[in-house]
């Protein structure tokens, strides 16, 4: 039986580390750039008094498919984690744009649309219709969430690994 030094030991012990994939890691994944999200998501809007109700979504990790301050405050979370993530309008949906208001002949609008519709352009831009009448309608091009602050409650319910 072959006996080691103590020095003997600790250089098995340093290659054992040094020979693990960088990319190995312990418990469930994080969420990382090219890592896919299932969420359950509550938004609230505390100045508006509104609850948008709890809803799950998917999406990838570092596609800018979340607005950027909700992306960035999800980074290093894991499955199970939550978190309640409070963003200004500016790191949210934007400010609130009145030139992107404008009013458009009656005819070129569905015409079943009401006040508070949303629909799209043909070229699949969304609006809201703010009023109608017989010859006109203005429509607000804006996000329904633009100039507002938001609370957004998190539950991250899976995290898949960059494939």
């Amino acid at each position: 039986m072959t006996r080691l030094s103590l020095t003997g030991l600790m250089i098995l012990f340093a290659i054992a580390l040094l020979s693990r994939p960088a990319h190995a890691q312990t418990g469930p994944p994080t969420i990382e750039e090219g890592s896919k999200v299932t969420l359950q998501m509550t938004i609230t809007l505390p100045n508006d008094h509104l609850v948008i109700p709890p809803h799950t979504s998917e999406y990838t990790h570092g596609t800018k498919q979340l607005i950027p301050g909700l992306e960035q405050a999800l980074t290093g979370l894991r499955p199970g984690d939550s978190r309640r993530i409070e963003l200004d309008a500016d790191h949210a949906f934007g400010q609130y744009d009145a030139g992107k208001k404008m009013t458009v002949p009656r005819a070129q609008l569905p015409q079943t649309i009401a006040r508070g519709d949303m629909a799209t352009t043909a070229e699949g831009r969304p609006f809201t219709v703010v009023s109608l009448s017989d010859e006109s309608a203005v429509v607000d091009f804006n996000h329904p969430l633009a100039g507002k602050h938001i609370v957004l409650d998190i539950v991250v319910l899976n995290v898949k690994p960059r494939a």
